[in-house]
């Protein structure tokens, strides 16, 4: 009997991420100015992509809000597809 149904850990691990990752994103833009560690947590959750992105902005001298929010929005949702691959992966073995 195989098993083809979606791995309920890895969509409940990834579906967990996803939410507190999406919370942290939206933390920086509702921050009052003067709260400068409102994108703390977000940084936490868009890595490896948040390091790879300060290491371009400072290359190219980019410095863009919202260009950095759309990439480390990307980088939540890349890190959730790769947790949930992953999981569903050992749960297949």
């Amino acid at each position: 009997m195989s098993n083809t149904s979606k791995p309920k850990l890895a969509l409940w691990l990834s579906g967990i991420y996803l939410v507190f990752a999406l919370g942290s994103w939206v933390l920086p833009l509702i921050a009052k100015p003067d709260e400068s560690m409102a994108g703390i947590f977000l940084v936490l959750f868009a890595q490896p992509w948040a390091s790879v992105w300060v290491w371009v902005t400072d290359m190219l001298q980019i410095d863009s809000f919202a260009l950095t929010m759309v990439v480390m929005l990307a980088g939540i949702l890349l890190n959730t597809w790769i947790i949930y691959r992953v999981f569903a992966w050992f749960s297949r073995r």
